[in-house]
């Protein structure tokens, strides 16, 4: 039970603004903070997920998007210190400062790479010399630090050959009954850091109901559905989805690193409860459930994959959420989640934008619906497609698929993006 409270904290963090182009921008700032003092120029690389997922959104304290604002703001103002909170402390004169810097920005693509996963390496130079970051695997962890020349860290071989290989991952030894159990009987003492998540993540769905933000799917989905319990899921979820992708200076709690992913997995169950009159030790409960099942299948994707996290990952433990606050028992839960591995399974990731509320929303709907499903019997049977015996199974087989079998997709999906923003001049 320690463990996986351990793997709760650690992948549960606030984190301001899409987490694509701040992991970008963590990446200058611990480049930059290498060496000290004033940013000149920055050179940084990437991976070609992180690249696509950083093009189409807001950056919180601007009215820009794009990677060389979140290069330039890093390398000026970031506080790599804060993780992804690391552009928390921009000032306008410093948001100022870095867009006349964007001049001075390089960036480049890893093409090379194929396997799924994050890289990205920053290379600042300042009065005080060069610094270089290298920041893998996962968007604020840093495996090599450098300053003119003198090495301060290097966890790189320690990821040779593993940095795209989540297999290692401590959460992947647990079953669906272990994080059910957990969830159940933790000290409610234990998960009472999530109220913190609910009230970040409330406060930007209630930001994007409100007319103007983002591409205002929220506000259309609450006039155009006339009310209910998965009309009211949908809005609230793709509600904060405008609010983030619109780039508002407000964090979400994200897990495993992701911030949409935060959401998908935690607000759809806060509105059940409201709807439902659960208490709040029995919401805590079913997001602990919701989150730990995100995370554990996250590893089995990949933290950056062709197959959309929000949708699967996050609607997932959504729908094993959703069966708790529905009264449902563990049999429930894996009814619930193979309805979803019969459904949502293949709704790919092509970045980070506006239309993510979307996809947020679609998923929110169908993880309650599965759980409401699956508490009247209804199942999708084991041998429907990728359905297998049993929920864990299933969960395999989707990660097996997203890691084995979408590498080629990801790269086609990321050379269509790329190639069209670059010909506008965009990218």
């Amino acid at each position: 039970m320690n463990e996986l409270l351990e793997i709760l904290k650690k992948e549960v963090k606030p984190a301001l603004g899409c987490t694509g182009p701040v992991s970008i921008a963590f990446a200058a700032a611990a480049a930059r903070d290498a060496v000290g003092g004033t940013a000149r120029r920055a050179v940084v690389r990437m991976d070609k997920d992180s690249y696509k997922n950083s093009l189409s959104v807001g950056i919180p304290g601007t009215d820009r998007m794009g990677i060389d604002i979140s290069v330039a703001l890093g390398a000026v103002a970031g506080d790599s210190s804060a993780g992804l909170e690391v552009l928390n402390k921009v000032t306008p004169e410093e948001e100022r400062r870095a867009v006349e810097f964007m001049k001075n920005v390089e960036v480049d693509i890893f093409w090379e790479y194929t396997g799924i996963g994050l890289r990205i390496e920053a290379e600042v130079e300042t009065e005080k010399g060069v610094g270089r970051a290298i920041v893998a695997k996962t968007h604020t962890n840093v495996v090599y630090l450098e300053a003119n020349g003198k090495v301060l860290l290097d966890e790189r071989a320690s990821l040779e050959g593993t940095t795209f290989d989540y297999s290692k991952d401590a959460i992947l030894k647990y079953r669906l009954a272990d994080l059910w159990r957990f969830a159940s009987n933790v000290p409610l003492s234990d998960i009472a850091f999530l109220r913190e998540g609910v009230d970040l993540n409330r406060a930007l769905a209630e930001a994007g109901l409100k007319e103007g933000v983002g591409a205002g799917f929220g506000v259309a989905y609450r006039a155009m559905t006339g009310g209910g319990l998965i009309a009211r899921v949908k809005s609230y979820t793709a509600a904060a989805s405008d609010a983030r992708m619109g780039g508002l200076g407000l964090s979400a709690m994200s897990c495993a690193t992701s911030g949409n992913v935060g959401i998908t997995a935690m607000l759809p169950l806060v509105v059940m409860a409201s709807e439902l009159g659960r208490s709040e030790e029995e919401m805590l409960r079913a997001i602990a459930l919701s989150y730990l099942l995100t995370i554990l299948m996250k590893s089995r994707i990949g933290r950056l994959s062709a197959i959309c996290a929000c949708a699967i990952a996050a609607g997932i433990g959504v729908a094993a959420g959703a069966s708790m606050l529905l009264g449902g028992d563990l049999e429930c839960a894996d009814r619930s989640i193979q309805n979803m591995a019969g459904s949502l399974t293949g709704i790919v990731c092509d970045g980070a934008k506006y239309g993510c509320a979307l996809k947020l929303s679609a998923a929110a709907g169908m993880a309650v619906e599965s759980a409401m499903l699956a508490l009247d019997g209804y199942v999708v049977p084991s041998g429907d497609g990728l359905v297998c015996d049993g929920a864990d199974e299933s969960m395999a087989a989707i990660g097996r698929t997203a890691q084995e079998g979408m590498t080629a997709t990801a790269t086609v999906m990321a050379r269509i993006i790329i190639e069209r923003e670059r010909a506008k001049g965009r990218g």
